[in-house]
């Protein structure tokens, strides 16, 4: 971090007392808390085009989604420098879903799930101004993954997508999503799902996607699916949309 960033951050949260890593890393910017004498911050850190592209999507939708029942992150600033883009933030208290459930008893585990699935049903449930087609969305991310494809940010294939160009499950009204709706990128607290964290996928969009990446890590246990979807409140996707969404749109991210 250059001179110029840190009295930037200074500026807008106040003398840094320390900065150091955040323990969970992704795999597209590093993280880290700003501790200053008001509180702690978070500060991520983009490197290459197609994450600080990522970096810049994350700090618009924070600043534009709003919601009376969905905890995210407040965008406090959003630099930049010739080399790497920087997304100041503020922090919520809590642990990752991956980690509450790696260090929770089979009861707990069925609560957290539970607590996840009314969290996205919430999120799916806010209100739009309009009706909006889910083809509006994917026909984005196929332009997306095509760009991918040409700037070598991807690992999907041309026939990849060729396939899922013409291969596209039925329509659905779109709703919002998060976009990487996994368990890496939900925080818990107090056995409780309180907030979604890594937002740059967020946008109105088909929720099925949101819904095959949120229950891929346990879709063959029927313990946790059904404590999941009891509490969702709507049927499971079909496997023929999971595996569209999960074997094939997910490639491109």
């Amino acid at each position: 971090m250059n001179v110029s960033i840190k009295e930037r951050i200074e500026q807008k949260v106040g003398v840094i007392h320390s900065i150091h890593l955040v323990a969970e890393q992704g795999g597209t910017a590093i993280v880290y808390y700003v501790k200053t004498l008001d509180g702690t911050y978070i500060l991520k850190q983009a490197s290459l085009p197609r994450y600080r592209e990522w970096l810049a999507q994350e700090a618009t939708v924070m600043q534009t989604f709003k919601s009376q029942h969905i905890i995210i992150p407040t965008c406090i600033d959003y630099m930049e420098d010739e080399q790497q883009d920087y997304l100041l933030m503020s922090y919520i208290a809590g642990e990752t879903l991956t980690t509450a459930l790696a260090n929770a008893s089979e009861f707990q585990r069925l609560a957290l799930i539970r607590s996840f699935g009314r969290f996205l049903r919430h999120f799916h449930d806010q209100m739009l101004d309009n009706s909006t087609s889910s083809e509006v969305w994917l026909d984005t991310q196929l332009t997306q993954a095509e760009h991918y494809i040409e700037q070598s940010w991807t690992s999907g294939s041309k026939t990849l997508l060729t396939t899922l160009s013409s291969e596209r499950p039925v329509p659905i009204t779109a709703t919002w999503i998060h976009g990487d709706c996994t368990t890496d990128n939900l925080l818990v607290r107090e056995n409780k799902i309180v907030a979604f964290i890594d937002l740059a996928g967020m946008t109105v969009g088909d929720p099925r996607y949101d819904e095959t990446l949120a229950t891929r890590s346990f879709r063959k246990d029927p313990k946790m699916f059904e404590a999941f979807y009891t509490e969702y409140g709507s049927e499971p996707i079909s496997e023929e949309a999971f595996r569209y969404f999960d074997d094939g749109l997910y490639e491109f991210c």
